[in-house]
């Protein structure tokens, strides 16, 4: 079991890696944050440095230099490694060459590490991040991506220079995948430079407009299109963001004395989800679709299926059990009757999603006709 240390522990990557380290390994997590003392810990002995902590904006330009920089002298001033195999992870910036603040401290911090971790027995590598998004990322801080979400979530416009500049992104937990692998295989000795990532190339636009999707379609049984990576990621961090209140909300049931119909999931490329509840002795359906098509599941309840091909022919007829699933035939009429004592509960997963303007559900002529 290695002994790990993670410096800025309490910040966006820290907080995502101390969840990894600690239910997805077994090694011993020491957590660093801004009101830990080093002097709580001088002389201890680690396996591996992951030194996170760092100042994206600081009240003052020397704050860059003291947390970038000096903090590096610090750490290493504390901790010794455990073994001839202990590593030091310095987490720079894809921006440690813009003649900025930042990014000078940044480059400044790498030259610091690559001059005294190998001298202090540390495998060393500098990871030089690319723009980093997900879970716990804060708005106006280190994530223009939070700062849009948090801009869509009041109603607010985008705060967007150029929508047409391109972003390279990475995902939190896909970084957090990288830094457990390389305490698994371990660092070469010497200083390795890890700048070469798995990124999205995408547009602020872009980025925009998914997060806006979003919003618009939060409280609705519209199903989010995620059927990439990043919209699936995205995704995943605006609802990270949101409060309980804006994630429950209340959906259009319809009821009658013969049960309910209601609308959960729908998307274009994939069709619509719903829950038909029957009460005992009721029916429904009693109708045929030309194109649509239907997967039915009872998920409680006993209910009596019959068919009938609108062609004509026998009538065909079943019953249903709770956890059994049945498919609907184009052209075939079918009926639902709850022969059992209690509600009967079924999902519907429908090939299309309704359209009231062509529902493709029909009831033949004689049946209307007795209605």
């Amino acid at each position: 079991m290695a002994r790990v240390l993670i410096t800025g522990a309490s910040g966006f990557v820290g907080q995502n890696l101390v969840l990894a380290l600690e239910n997805r390994t077994d090694h011993e997590v020491i957590p660093l944050t801004r009101e830990s003392s080093l002097k709580d810990f001088h002389g201890t002995q680690v396996d591996h440095i992951i030194h996170l902590a760092g100042a994206n904006r600081p009240a003052t330009d020397d704050g860059f230099t003291m947390d970038n920089v000096d903090y590096v002298d610090d750490i290493l001033a504390c901790f010794r490694p455990r073994s001839p195999s202990s590593s030091f992870h310095y987490a720079s910036s894809s921006r440690y060459m813009r003649d900025d603040p930042y990014g000078r401290s940044k480059k400044a911090g790498e030259e610091r590490v690559v001059q005294l971790a190998p001298q202090a027995g540390w495998s060393t590598a500098i990871w030089r991040l690319p723009n980093l998004f997900g879970k716990w990322c804060k708005p106006n801080y280190n994530s223009f991506i939070a700062t849009f979400i948090d801009q869509a979530i009041r109603n607010e416009e985008f705060s967007i220079n150029d929508p047409a500049a391109s972003v390279d992104l990475l995902y939190v937990d896909d970084l957090i995948d990288l830094y457990l692998g390389a305490l698994a295989t371990g660092t070469s000795p010497g200083v390795q430079f890890v700048e070469t990532f798995a990124t999205t190339r995408t547009t602020v636009g872009e980025v925009a407009e998914m997060i806006d999707s979003f919003r618009r379609d939060s409280q609705t049984t519209l199903i989010p299109d995620v059927g990439n990576d990043l919209r699936k990621q995205l995704h995943a961090t605006y609802l990270s963001h949101l409060d309980q209140d804006a994630r429950v909300f209340n959906l259009n049931r319809i009821t009658s004395d013969t049960g309910s119909f209601c609308e959960l999931f729908k998307a274009d490329s994939y069709g619509q989800v719903s829950v038909l509840t029957i009460e005992p002795g009721a029916s429904r359906g009693n109708h045929f679709h030309d194109t649509k098509c239907e997967n039915f599941h009872l998920a409680q309840g006993r209910v009596e299926l019959i068919e009938r091909d609108v062609r004509g022919g026998e009538t065909l007829t079943r019953v249903v059990q709770t956890g059994q699933s049945f498919w609907t035939r184009p052209g075939w009429i079918h009926t639902l009757i709850n022969v059992g004592d209690g509600t009967a509960v079924l999902l519907i997963w429908a090939n299309e999603v309704f359209d009231e303007e062509r529902p493709d559900t029909f009831r033949l002529r004689e049946a209307r006709e007795k209605e």
